[in-house]
């Protein structure tokens, strides 16, 4: 009968995908240096921890010792030192890097597919448009895509609870919460900067080493770690002061802030057109239309 046909071709599929998936990570054992699971499994969750954690020191360094830093606190610090918002935040970080490594470690061998190491490309140079081009792509890509999401958590209330609220317990965002949410919204991050950079290499088949992804990730925190510093004085794209261009292309650090304040609106990340285009920027966070614009 038909519908046996279908079950068993079915059945056929998922056992020939298990089987080659299960030499695909058989390959990578034993473990050793050149094993997917260290080279892009423990090394990508390595390196990224310790960028995240070398920005969240470095912004609380600058808040304290830069005068001008300091005095552009948005809220109060008695908001941003609550104990047990800072004791939570610290269990949810912990949690969520775990989380993290075991993800880097589980999608290793993919990963090598890929994007393999520099020194294994070195046969396949990449132009200097290629390169840039490929930076600029993958900035406005994830920040649209994180856009998408960001809306989409708050305008569906289902889906907030499901995964967004976590993140909103912080009212008053200071930088070592960066990574407190719910495995969801961690996940959808990971999307948003993961996408460009996997089209760029399995479907135009162009060089995309290891470490380029990395490079792109750690731009990605650092800019989350700007936004939920708390202080306006730092802007979110670092060496772009977003008042020295029109105040619908880029955002600033008091543009997320006001957003964990109030709840709604403000979804972008660092690009404020998404929000001017959507009609969904907060009033409170508008800036007078400057003279480049």
């Amino acid at each position: 009968p038909q519908k046996n046909r279908i079950v068993n071709s079915f059945l056929y599929v998922m056992e020939s995908v298990w089987v080659q998936l299960s030499e695909l990570y058989a390959s990578e054992l034993p473990l050793s240096t050149s094993s997917a699971f260290i080279t892009h499994g423990a090394s990508t969750w390595g390196v990224l921890l310790c960028g995240w954690l070398s920005f969240c020191f470095l912004i609380d360094l600058f808040a304290e010792n830069v005068e001008y830093i300091r005095r552009s606190k948005i809220q109060s610090y008695e908001k941003t030192a609550d104990p047990k918002l800072r004791a939570l935040a610290r269990e949810t970080v912990t949690r969520n890097w775990l989380f993290v490594l075991v993800q880097t470690i589980a999608w290793a061998p993919f990963l090598k597919l890929a994007f393999p190491l520099w020194k294994n490309e070195t046969n396949k140079a990449i132009s200097l448009l290629d390169f840039v081009s490929f930076y600029a792509i993958s900035l406005v890509s994830a920040d649209f895509l994180f856009t998408v999401f960001h809306t989409l958590f708050h305008e569906i209330p289902w889906l907030y609870k499901f995964a967004h609220k976590e993140h909103h317990t912080w009212k008053s965002p200071y930088v070592w919460m960066s990574h407190a949410m719910s495995f969801t919204e961690l996940a959808a991050n990971g999307i948003s900067v993961m996408a460009y950079p996997l089209f760029h290499s399995v479907v135009l088949s162009k060089t995309t080493s290891l470490e380029m992804v990395w490079s792109i990730q750690l731009i990605a925190q650092l800019i989350g770690c700007i936004e939920h510093s708390g202080y306006a004085a730092l802007n979110p794209l670092v060496i772009i002061n977003a008042d020295q261009f029109p105040s619908w292309l880029f955002t600033t650090t008091k543009h997320h802030d006001d957003h964990h304040k109030y709840f709604q609106g403000n979804y972008g990340g660092y690009l404020a057109i998404w929000d001017y285009l959507m009609g969904t920027e907060l009033q409170i966070s508008k800036r007078p239309i400057n003279k480049i614009s």
